[in-house]
Parts: structure tokens; C-alpha cells; sequence
């Protein structure tokens, strides 16, 4: 008996001439058994070989993948069963009543803010301050972080921070000025929403602004 007639009994599809000749050659049978074999272990290799990690769609349900790549995980969550299961499952867990009860074991998000461009945001917040500096931006989700880089006026060659945040549900936050490992400074947000940072050195530094049960980084500002 030829491959192919092996193949269409594994497959289901032989004729009754083919399933009784296997079932009594011993033969065929141990060639038809090992073929069977060989396509389970190739189904359970493939089985959603092309499905994002577990760890890129917790990512996607928190929003911190980046766009491009947010846009390709959405496309395929959109044609693949077993990924929308595994997203309505994370959700239904972070959603539990027990663990939303107690802070202690609800998992704080974190969200990385992107760097966007100028927006009437920041020119009325220049206007505000009544100088024209250094301003960025940075948004993560429906959260803006304005921040103008000022010479500092108690020490030249140094600078200061002047920020506002905004889309907070609370200004309970603290904020950590990092320059890779070092804390270079910690403060916190007013009940406004605004905040201020001195003395810095010119560089790059990582602000890490921490609030209930959210951290919001931004990895690089440059002063």
C-alpha cells in the first residue's frame, strides 16, 4: 500500500477497500500509526505558533504596546479565538471583587508615556508661565504631562522643571526623578495638578510619577 492510501486512512478519507486492508496487515497499520503519531506532535508544535505571547497581550489589555505594534496584536486578537479567550479571561481576573477590595494584591498599572508634539496645550501653558521655554509633552492614555524646562534661578548653569498633569482621577501622586540607577529627586503633584523639580544638571533623566494602584514612567526627558 502506497503513502497516499496511508495518508487518506489517517485523514479519514480512504474507501472501505483501504480501512480493511489496514486493519489486517500489521504492516500498514504500525506505518499508518506512526504517521499518526508524526501529525500530532506537528499539530501541537503549530498550535498558535503565529499568537501573540501570553505577556504581549497582558501588554495589549494594559495599553503599553507600542502603536505599530498595538495595531498588529488588535488585527490578529480580532481573528484568533483562542487570543480573544485569553484577554476576556485577564479581563474577567483583574475584574475579580475580591482582589479590587484590597490594594495590597491588585496589581498596579504601569503606563509609559509617549512624547507627542506640540499641541495648544502646551502654547497656553507657555503663555501661562509667561516665558517661552523648553516645553514638552507627554501623553499616556487620556493622561498629559506638560513640563517647560526653565534656567534655574537660584543656581546658573542648573535647571528647573515646571510641569502640570492632567487626567488624573486623583493628585495623590509622588514623583521620582531618576538619572539611571540614582534618585535624583522626589516631590509630588498638587492638588492642581502642577509640580516643580530644580536644580537639575543638563541631561537625559526618567521621571516615574507613582499614584494609587498606577505608576506612569517617562523613560527619557531631556534638560
Amino acid at each position: 500500500m502506497d503513502n497516499t492510501q496511508i495518508i487518506s486512512y489517517v485523514e479519514g478519507e480512504a474507501d472501505e477497500v483501504i480501512v480493511a486492508h489496514i486493519k489486517k496487515c500489521l504492516y500498514c497499520a504500525e506505518r499508518a500509526n506512526r504517521l499518526t503519531l508524526f501529525q500530532n506532535r506537528l499539530r501541537a508544535q503549530l498550535y498558535r505558533a503565529t499568537c501573540a505571547s501570553s505577556m504581549e497581550l497582558g501588554d495589549y489589555h494594559l495599553g503599553l504596546l507600542p502603536a505599530s505594534q498595538k495595531l498588529v496584536v488588535a488585527q490578529h486578537i480580532r481573528e484568533c479565538p483562542h487570543c480573544r479567550r485569553e484577554i476576556a479571561e485577564l479581563e474577567e481576573f483583574l475584574a475579580e471583587p475580591e482582589i479590587l477590595a484590597n490594594d495590597l494584591f491588585y496589581p498596579a498599572r504601569v503606563l509609559f508615556a509617549q512624547l507627542v508634539g506640540g499641541s495648544e496645550s502646551v502654547l497656553a501653558f507657555r503663555e501661562l508661565r509667561g516665558k517661552e521655554d523648553e516645553s514638552f509633552i507627554y501623553q499616556a492614555e487620556d493622561i498629559q504631562i506638560v513640563i517647560d524646562v526653565q534656567d534655574d534661578v537660584e543656581q546658573m548653569g542648573l535647571k528647573t522643571l515646571l510641569g502640570l498633569v492632567t487626567g488624573l482621577e486623583t493628585n495623590d501622586f509622588t514623583i521620582q526623578v531618576n538619572q539611571g540607577d540614582p534618585v535624583i529627586a522626589t516631590t509630588s503633584v498638587d492638588e492642581i495638578g502642577n509640580f516643580i523639580i530644580s536644580h537639575l544638571a543638563p541631561g537625559h533623566y526618567q521621571l516615574i510619577f507613582t499614584g494609587p494602584n498606577m505608576k506612569i514612567h517617562i523613560q527619557s526627558l531631556p534638560v
